[in-house]
């Protein structure tokens, strides 16, 4: 009986939490819906205008698009880097492949703000401060880790015995990676580079030390906004940084779950 009571109360506790962090962000889905000029959690003037207003700037649409091809260009590189980096740590003994794994990870250890401040610093030096390659690269940069994790995750449960088959039978490595491992590992890549688009979609330390006046992306416009400006537009773009990565995931899920119902 008083495990059972705290396994409830242990269940109460995490959901609690999970509101607690959640409802923040929830609330600014229907604050987003309010033509009042004023922001409320109900709207008094339910509306679909500060999304009218939202669409119809330039400014904004111009923001939008930018962190979207910033987004898509550092999932690329960084999709691309990562998987090489999880094959080639794979072929390593042990502590060489502990020692560039660490390497490759921290860039999720070290905190945004250092490895901001540390770019900036050498980007000056490059003059690649407020160009979107600098962007793109840091934000390659910082989801590298998870691509490395998934690609390596999934790389390590195929069964090595079709590779060398294939190999055996005379097809190439680039052959026998096309053939056998790719279809292996489609879904690990796909969940990887929707991941890798989500980190930098909702990147705003590094792009706020990087970004120049005509290099912003859509957090560091929304953030400009929150300190300068209090708009009734802002619960409809926060909504929209919101929305954006999660319309991104869904695909991804949806064809794992498939994947499974299948095998």
């Amino acid at each position: 009986m008083g495990r059972r009571l705290f396994e409830m109360g242990l269940a109460v506790y995490g959901c609690v939490v999970i509101a607690f962090l959640i409802l923040p962000i929830i609330v600014i889905i229907p604050m987003s819906f309010n033509a009042a000029p004023v922001f409320e959690v109900i709207p008094s003037q339910p509306s679909f205008s500060q999304y009218q207003r939202l669409f119809n700037s330039p400014e904004w649409l111009t923001v939008l698009w930018r962190s979207v091809g910033i987004a898509a260009s550092a999932m690329v590189t960084s999709t691309i880097i990562g998987t090489l980096a999880a094959l080639g740590t794979l072929r390593l003994g042990s502590r060489a492949r502990s020692l560039f794994e660490a390497m490759l990870i921290s860039p999720q250890i070290v905190p945004s703000v250092v490895i901001a401040a540390s770019a900036y610093y050498v980007f000056a030096l490059l003059g690649l401060i407020g160009s979107i390659a600098g962007i793109v690269i840091m934000h390659a940069l910082i989801a590298l880790p998870f691509v490395l994790i998934l690609v390596q995750s999934r790389l390590q449960s195929i069964n090595p015995d079709f590779a060398q088959a294939s190999a055996s039978l005379g097809a190439t490595p680039l052959k026998t990676f096309w053939l056998i491992t790719m279809p292996q590992l489609q879904l690990a890549l796909i969940g990887a580079a929707v991941l890798a688009f989500h980190v930098s979609f909702d990147e705003v330390v590094l792009a706020l030390f990087l970004s120049g006046a005509r290099t912003k992306t859509l957090p560091v416009k929304l953030w400009d906004s929150i300190m300068f400006e209090v708009s009734p537009l802002l619960p409809a773009i926060s909504a929209l940084v919101i929305v954006i990565p999660l319309l991104v995931i869904a695909p991804a899920i949806w064809l794992q779950r498939r994947s499974k119902a299948t095998t």
